[in-house]
């Protein structure tokens, strides 16, 4: 980790430690700085982590003040986000970027991009991979650093800062800010750098610069979060030697009980065996493709399935998949609602009888735990992943699910077929009580504080 080690500015008394039962005073109040490009309005599921952090982390005795974009043109805006700051009012700080998603903003005509087919995504993908390290947003570091010595000349008393990756320029960002004013800095990794089930590296030269990047950020900080075990074991094993246990802290994705309070939430019985999938279905990484070839199977060794069953899809849905579905028969079945709100989309999965989500068996892709399935288990539905071993097939089984594997269309056949004769006994497995309270963002929020906490007394 860091080589130096850090005096806060202004010492806590032995008043301030965290009060889960109340918001902390004014006078106990610490301030960390949030480094985040991904921020409501912008949606999808990249926001609801760090919108989340900010939302509760007042109640533990922190006010975040967000560094974030100005909202361009995205893949997808959810305006009733922000609205969940209003009770407990955020300073957040925005600033212009030049990076790829904002000139491709530049470039359109409405606020939400299309979301591009396979083949452009991948052709994107590579450019962007060839030409800009870490990522297509490093664009926006000159801006974030200045915008970021504003506010420290405005809050001279910023205890501590925090940056979140996707992108990794945030990392960049934070490291940067530490060395210069000479703060504990803690960073999360949604997903992994280096070993990134996404990334292309087009020759030798690029995958040392990214390994590069990602040491000196990794051993320049004083605290790393991840999402899941896989990734910080992951991280150990790559700097045996260097880091610790204790350096690595493990805070999950979760779900905002908040969230549901105003959702519908009994199932309308419309006589329909349901299956969802929400969430943005965007890449050969996370196809519905086996899924479709499983159920085509499943059909065709029970008709009676093929008379029952629906597949809806909330999200970001290209075409290709429509045509994939329509070319085995299963256009009639398949039921596309496009992007929704979260509030609409959290009503969708409680009209489900099984909600679902499929990662393909791609290197690396065991240290991904999809956020989604945080938010499906606490609807307290049935779990069925078409996942290769990792973080998000043993995420699931924790939660009373069915797997099977992406590259074996027998397999999803036969649990599909399994699913729809328990959902006519009426016996469908649902998640624990247990673990749907283990996951609630509050608590998490908790974590987080009790971290930053920490950092304050190094």
């Amino acid at each position: 980790m860091a080589s130096s080690q850090f005096i806060p500015l202004r010492p806590l008394s032995s008043s301030s430690t965290i009060n889960s039962q109340s918001s902390a005073s004014d006078k106990a109040i610490k301030k960390v700085l949030i480094i985040a490009y991904y921020f409501p309005p912008m949606g999808l599921s990249g926001v609801q982590r760090t919108l989340k952090f900010v939302k509760y982390l007042p109640e533990f005795g922190w006010k975040p003040i967000v560094l974030t974009i100005t909202p361009t043109a995205y893949y997808a805006y959810d305006e009733t986000l922000l609205k969940e700051l209003d009770t407990n009012p955020i300073e957040i700080h925005r600033t212009e970027t030049k990076d790829v998603t904002k000139t491709a903003a530049s470039l359109s005509s409405s606020q939400q991009f299309k979301l591009p087919g396979e083949f452009m995504r991948r052709l994107i993908s590579l450019a962007s991979q060839t030409f800009f390290i870490p990522d297509n947003k490093i664009g926006w570091k000159k801006f974030a650093l200045q915008k970021a010595d504003e506010i420290f000349a405005q809050h001279g008393d910023i205890d501590l800062i925090f940056s979140t990756a996707p992108p990794f320029t945030s990392h960049l960002i934070a490291l940067e800010l530490r060395k210069k004013y000479q703060l504990p800095t803690v960073i999360d990794f949604r997903d992994p750098w280096v070993e990134n089930p996404l990334h292309f590296y087009p020759t030798p030269l690029h995958l040392r610069a990214h390994q590069r990047l990602e040491e000196t950020v990794v051993l320049g900080v004083d605290k790393i979060i991840t999402v899941n075990r896989a990734l910080k074991e992951h991280f150990l094993r790559t700097y045996r030697g260097k880091l610790t246990h204790n350096d690595i802290a493990i805070i999950t994705h979760g779900y905002d009980a908040k969230d549901f309070a105003l959702v519908p939430k009994a199932r309308v019985n419309s006589g329909k065996f349901r299956f969802l999938h929400s969430g943005t279905l965007h890449s050969s990484e996370r196809s519905p493709k086996p899924f479709f070839l499983g159920l085509k199977k499943a059909i065709e060794q029970n008709p009676e399935l093929g008379e029952k069953v629906e597949a809806r899809f909330v999200g970001l849905f290209p075409t290709e998949y429509m045509k994939f579905a329509k070319s085995l028969g299963l256009d009639g079945l398949v039921q596309v609602e496009g992007y929704k709100s979260h509030h609409d989309a959290l009503a969708e999965n409680f009209q489900a009888d099984v909600l679902w989500a499929t990662q393909s068996a791609v290197k690396h892709i065991e240290t991904i735990t999809q956020s989604k399935l945080f938010e499906y288990v606490a609807c307290e539905r049935t779990l069925f992943g078409i996942v290769p071993d990792g973080a998000s097939k043993q995420f699931i089984l924790e939660a009373n699910g069915v797997v099977a594997h992406p590259k074996f269309p027998d397999e999803i056949a036969t649990k599909i077929l399994d699913l729809f004769e328990r959902w006519k006994s009426g016996t469908l497995p649902v998640p624990s009580k247990e673990v749907v309270e283990k996951y609630d963002r509050r608590n998490l929020t908790m974590q987080l504080a009790r971290e930053f906490e920490q950092m304050l007394f190094v």
